[in-house]
């Protein structure tokens, strides 16, 4: 596939092109490895064609990449604060056995729209609508939702809503309610926490401040890697967080862990949905995330009446510590 180039896409453009003809606007592109800001390449990154797709929910756009494939589609979710690069590494081991997948930033990450509106509020059940936009405008009928960290609630929430949509649910290092193995991280704990709000909004408005934040969370997540673990960590995902920081994420990332706790509560009124999920469950999990731990795992996997805990010795972005073995248990499937 020949890639393009692009000129700059104003947002009145693309919510004309919608409105004429279509949900989506779309532009194939080549995923080549020189674009990718990390120190290390995504193997097999210049083979792997994607079409670019600007998907609008609410008058926003979302950003999708779509690489074409056999279905059933697997739609691969990020948490915060990342996007959708964490899947560059897993993605071409999926799509050399011929899958289609699906990467998208939720809005207010990535390159999707960073929304300016005062009235408007980043939420758990917009990034719900933000895949259920996804999934409509490439009109995919059954499809594997993947849902890393939060992205986890959002796929399983998804899912337990639309069962005749889900081909089987793959969850890896994520959350879900209330339980005695949940831990979150330092950093959500910060911004989660209303009584330390002064402090959480000084932090993200004074970048020698955060980025020492953000250096104190990553020496955390690192501390059960081995020596290699941590180069692909500094190497890859750290680059690809303060990326994120620089191109606008803080909004959505200061108002969407300002909502993790009563997500949680939120999501453990929903158990008795989830305890009917006929679906078949994957937990791929990486057993050194100091976190979201095996035992954390173990948990969310009981709610579910078909539910199996793959093991992968991994940190918490598994995707990237080990993306050939972690390929290779996603197209195992549940």
């Amino acid at each position: 596939m020949t890639p393009l180039n692009r000129s700059p896409i104003s947002r009145r453009d693309l919510l004309f092109a919608a409105a004429a003809g279509g949900l989506t606007l779309s532009l194939p592109k080549s995923g080549r490895a020189a674009e990718a800001p990390y120190n290390l390449a995504p193997p097999m990154a210049s083979a792997v064609p994607y079409r670019e797709h600007r998907i609008p929910h609410d008058g926003h756009m979302t950003y999708v990449r779509e690489y074409p494939g056999q279905g059933p589609a697997y739609v691969m979710m990020h948490g915060f604060p990342d996007n959708l690069h964490i899947y560059d590494y897993v993605v071409p081991y999926l799509t050399k056995a011929g899958r289609h997948v699906i990467v998208f930033d939720f809005l207010g990450f990535g390159q999707s729209e960073k929304v300016a509106s005062a009235d408007f509020r980043y939420t758990f059940d917009q990034q719900v609508g933000d895949l259920a936009a996804v999934a409509d405008a490439l009109k995919l009928k059954k499809f594997i939702p993947v849902g890393h960290d939060a992205g986890g609630p959002i796929a399983i929430n998804y899912a337990i809503d639309h069962p005749d949509r889900i081909q089987w649910l793959c969850l890896m290092n994520c959350y879900y309610a209330e339980s005695p193995t949940l831990r979150l991280p330092e950093i959500i704990e910060v911004f989660g926490n209303p009584s330390l709000k002064d402090l959480a909004d000084t932090l993200l408005n004074t970048p020698e401040m955060m980025n020492w934040l953000l250096s104190f969370q990553d020496s955390h997540f690192q501390a059960k890697m081995p020596p290699a673990l941590q180069e692909r960590f500094n190497g890859i995902l750290r680059p690809i967080v303060r990326e994120n920081f620089a191109a606008g994420a803080g909004p959505a990332f200061r108002q969407m862990t300002s909502q993790v706790k009563d997500n949680v509560a939120y999501n453990t009124t929903r158990l008795s949905d989830v305890r009917k999920f006929a679906p078949k469950v994957s937990l791929i999990w990486g057993t050194e995330d100091p976190y979201l731990t095996p035992e954390a795992a173990n948990a969310i996997a009981a709610n579910f009446p078909h539910a199996t805990v793959k093991s992968v010795e991994a940190g918490h972005w598994l995707m990237i510590d080990k993306p050939e073995e972690v390929g290779r248990l996603v197209l195992q499937g549940a």
